[in-house]
């Protein structure tokens, strides 16, 4: 074999001992282009479910990916061969075709020479690594890049061809710690919750379907193990200073996550009260997971909007959604599980830091207490503390479909001039070559790019390889567009949620919280933003004749701040997507422009569905339906008028009694009235939705 040392060196490198990869990659090396036997022997191995180690079924899957792009295009015979052999063709009453499972994976058609023009495209992504394989002359930095990628399963398009549902999911478990759960069962939950569940289940690609199906079916709950990787876009990742833990299907662009996961080392869950000198929020207390109650409410606000949204604008909205929530009944501890109360409350499983949990659970149930929680009554001794803690905080795991790792602020992280330390060395604790911190640039900026040319330039520094690679002008456009729809998308989620008088309070529209996805829609790569973590979301409810307006307005202007940011003072999402994009001042404008706009069209057209749409009316109180409108004609007068004249007292008057003579009490007025003369100036912002 020529280079085996050479080979296996590498090898070593990005697989470790899978040496049975090394005869593969010599031989790959030796077919510089099609070969219908060499095709047929690589599929043979990436079906080998147990005769090949993952790895290398992973390697035979990219090696056969560069088999399919050294076919011509214009070679219908040989690429009908592969279509067939990866079942990608079925034969109907119009004849050949691909079959109608392809549209739920992102292609616009089934008829079959267009869908291998889509199918083509979709290798082609990665065509950058591919096209510096040169046989045995391939140098040894396009060797590694081509080894590494073969790492990522999720940029492996032909995976999920060759992988089966069951195999994938025993990869997956392989990665987790596993202990006993047991299916969430909320009584007063609304019907549509679970109907926007199953919606979810049953948009989902079968492949993809069929994974989170067997995660969520047996109600287990899963935690993060040694055997988790951190590394961007692994199957299974903890992605870095997170307790989730996201699972990346091979072949897929779609993302789950499971919702909390645990912490690192021997012990997943523990008990916060005080953090860096200050008392840590209510949904934090239990480090490591989540509440039942959040997940509760995070669940119904989510689906509540993602309902509305879909049904005034004829699409899914840009939010996640969480199809499974079970509660946590053991632990894992040593590689047994430990029931929550005994884990808890014996002083053998926290040993050293027992004294201190158990101080921070008295000052957490107390802090609950406080707050107004429902609580158990006072039980004596030990367990009864425990007993108290568990029952306000009730440990539970939710599993959420459609989220993305890849968050503003790590993205923005990433991409600045210390991106490869706060990666690599703080995060991954690793030493990184120049190859390989090239690499992660590569991989990040694809990711928010959607297709990416890197650069014709030696990697010398980070700033400088990131500056190069933006300034190509292939990604240069694709950035400027892809950040002008973002915005645009942006102002129509806020603008939609501000008609319905919900707000955020921030957590929804904060950089952490707010990620980017590369998705394949309708035969093209495209990048949608997400928005997540619900917990602070509201929208008013049945019950609710009117809005809040002092609260509601306080947590618009949160959503603002997080949103848009502080100049001098913080960044805000749209700042980090500035930072992200190298967006030049003139676009910047042109995108808030761009944003207002949608906002204001988005508003307006979920105004009007709500005063239509018989099945959106059913999720608000009648009278709170008839009011909206009230409450916009109430704003834009008030800022017809200057303050604190006698023109605006006299106006102020009038509405009070115009307001009380419709059906409100006097008490409302009033909180209206001063809701908007304390929120002056943020109304006078967004005067144009008026």
């Amino acid at each position: 074999m020529t280079g085996r040392h050479r080979l296996l060196g590498f090898v070593k490198t990005h697989f470790g001992d899978s040496s049975s990869a090394v005869p593969l990659l010599d031989e790959f090396l030796g077919h510089p282009s099609y070969s219908r036997s060499f095709f047929l022997k690589l599929l043979a191995v990436a079906k080998a479910q147990t005769e090949t180690p993952w790895n290398t079924r992973r390697l035979a899957v990219l090696m056969l990916e560069h088999q399919i792009l050294k076919i011509h295009p214009d070679n219908f015979d040989d690429l009908d061969f592969v279509l067939g052999q990866l079942n990608l063709k079925v034969i109907t009453r119009d004849g050949v075709r691909a079959p109608r499972s392809v549209l739920t994976e992102g292609y616009s058609t089934t008829e079959l020479r267009p869908f291998i023009n889509e199918f083509r495209r979709r290798l082609e992504r990665q065509n950058y690594v591919h096209a510096k394989i040169r046989g045995f002359k391939t140098s040894d930095a396009a060797l590694s890049d081509f080894l590494a990628l073969a790492r990522r399963d999720c940029r492996l398009s032909l995976a999920r061809y060759v992988f089966t549902v069951e195999e994938v999911v025993d990869e997956i478990l392989s990665q987790l710690r596993i202990t006993d759960g047991a299916r969430d069962l909320d009584v007063t939950q609304p019907l549509f919750v679970e109907a926007e569940a199953e919606r979810a289940l049953e948009s989902l690609p079968d492949f993809e379907a069929g994974i989170i199906n067997r995660l969520c079916r047996p109600a287990r709950i899963y935690w993060v193990s040694d055997q988790t990787s951190s590394e961007i876009n692994s199957l299974v990742e903890y992605p870095l200073t997170t307790v989730v833990i996201t699972i990346k299907p091979p072949g897929s662009d779609f993302e789950f996550e499971i919702k909390r996961a645990g912490r690192r080392g021997p012990l997943g869950l523990n008990v916060i009260y005080v953090r860096d000198g200050y008392e840590v929020s209510a949904s934090h207390r239990l480090d490591g997971g989540s509440m039942q109650w959040l997940l509760r409410h995070e669940a119904r606000a989510a689906a509540k909007f993602g309902l509305i949204y879909r049904r005034v604008h004829k699409t899914a909205a840009p939010i996640p959604d969480y199809v499974a929530r079970s509660n946590v009944y053991a632990i894992p501890v040593n590689g047994t599980q430990v029931q929550t109360l005994t884990y808890f409350t014996e002083p053998r499983v926290f040993e050293r830091g027992f004294v201190e949990m158990r101080h921070a659970m008295l000052g957490c149930v107390a802090a609950f207490k406080n707050e107004g929680y429902n609580t158990l009554p006072d039980l004596p001794g030990e367990l009864g503390l425990t007993a108290q803690f568990v029952g306000l905080v009730t440990p539970a795991q939710a599993i959420v479909s459609g989220t993305s790792s890849f968050r503003l602020d790590k993205i923005a992280a990433y991409l600045s001039s210390d991106g490869p330390r706060l990666y690599f060395q703080n995060g991954l604790d690793i030493a990184n070559s120049k190859n390989e911190t090239r690499r992660f640039a590569d991989e990040v900026i694809e990711e928010v790019l959607g297709v990416y040319e890197p650069p014709n330039v030696v990697y010398r520094s980070h700033e400088q390889y990131l500056s190069s690679a933006f300034s190509v002008p292939t990604n240069r456009a694709r950035a400027d567009q892809i950040y002008l729809s973002l915005l645009d998308e942006i102002g129509k989620t806020w603008g939609t949620l501000m008609a319905l008088r919900g707000y955020t309070r921030g957590e929804s529209f904060v950089a952490r919280n707010v990620g980017l996805k590369s998705v394949w829609v309708v035969g093209e790569w495209k990048v949608k933003i997400i928005f997540m973590d619900h917990d602070s979301v509201v929208i008013p409810n049945p019950t609710d004749q009117d809005f809040n307006s002092i609260d509601t307005l306080t947590g618009m202007t949160l959503d603002e701040t997080y949103m848009w940011g502080k100049p001098g003072r913080m960044l805000g999402a749209i700042g980090h997507l500035r930072q992200i994009y190298r967006i030049s001042d003139e676009l910047y404008q042109q995108g808030l422009e761009s944003a207002r706009a949608a906002m204001k069209k988005a508003y307006k057209k979920t105004q009007r569905a709500l005063l239509r749409d018989e099945k959106l009316r059913t999720l608000f109180h009648p009278v709170f339906l008839d009011r909206l409108p009230l409450w916009d004609k109430l704003v834009k007068g008030y800022l017809r008028n200057k303050p604190k004249t006698a023109a605006a007292a006299k106006w102020k008057d009038s509405q009070r009694m115009i307001l009380i003579e419709t059906g409100y009490r006097a008490r409302q007025v009033d909180e209206h009235l001063e809701a908007i003369e304390n929120n002056r100036a943020f109304l006078e912002r967004y005067a144009f939705l008026f």
